[in-house]
């Protein structure tokens, strides 16, 4: 990736190479009609500790998996419907609201921040929740009533979106993915654990992870976030990347030039 993205995170627009596919992708994507809608999905990077060494949530996807096999990813997934309805605590800063509201409604950008946190639990077993009086409502849902239980409803404060990437329309699954990060300040790492969707669940430093076995989706994000991290407060704009004339291109989001 160029430098520039370190320079001014308001000006972000450079290639970041062609669009690359295998075989196999080939012969899935001409299988289908015409280009998939993207799904909307949801990563949280959470981080923990000292903020300038800073220790990052991270898990091995499955070998099994069809999408993205053995690889170390943020937790995160696709919105499901029950993310629209259920209760949660905390607010949205002004401007990740903004800045998801600039692409969808107001239910559904708190949606997508909530998926986050529901996947959080789902494959690494954190609770990113606010305790709460007795008397929630049963959801019907696994995940959320897993809150309900512990006493807790889905804390959204201080969660910052800080990147989006859109799968290009040549492959056969597509992705409209928000990134998303938030800083615990407890005294210690969180207790985590491994699940069927995510293996070696741990607490990874930036060095620690450069000998993990990533994909370059992921190698793009962890870059925006240390140019994230860096700055004296959040940039009033994202990263984002998506294809343009068979071109993987870096921009901006939203233009508030256009």
């Amino acid at each position: 990736m160029s430098d520039a993205s370190s320079d001014d995170p308001e000006k972000l627009s450079f290639p970041l190479g062609k669009v690359s596919l295998t075989e196999g992708e080939v012969d899935k994507r001409a299988q289908l009609k015409r280009a998939p809608r993207p799904r909307i999905a949801s990563t949280i990077v959470l981080t923990c500790g000292d903020p300038k060494n800073p220790k990052i949530l991270m898990g091995q996807r499955s070998k099994k998996h069809d999408f993205m096999p053995s690889v170390y990813v943020f937790p995160g997934g696709r919105v499901d419907r029950a993310d629209s309805y259920a209760k949660f605590s905390g607010d949205l800063s002004a401007r990740t609201e903004r800045i998801l509201e600039a692409a969808y409604s107001p239910r559904k950008s708190r949606a997508i921040v909530l998926a986050s946190i529901r996947e959080t639990w789902e494959e690494t077993r954190l609770l990113l929740g606010r305790e709460v009086k007795d008397g929630e409502r049963n959801l019907n849902h696994a995940s959320y009533d897993a809150f309900r239980e512990a006493g807790m409803r889905p804390d959204i404060a201080g969660v910052e979106v800080f990147g989006r990437a859109i799968t290009p329309p040549h492959r056969h699954k597509r992705f409209d993915a928000w990134f998303f990060h938030k800083h615990l300040k407890t005294p210690s790492l969180p207790e985590i654990g491994d699940s069927a969707e995510l293996l070696n669940v741990g607490w990874f430093t930036f060095d620690e992870i450069k000998e993990l076995e990533l994909q370059r989706a992921t190698k793009m994000m962890l870059r925006v976030l240390k140019d994230y991290l860096k700055a004296d407060r959040p940039p009033a704009t994202i990263f984002l990347s998506k294809a343009v004339r068979g071109q993987m291109e870096a921009q901006k989001f939203p233009d508030f030039e256009e």
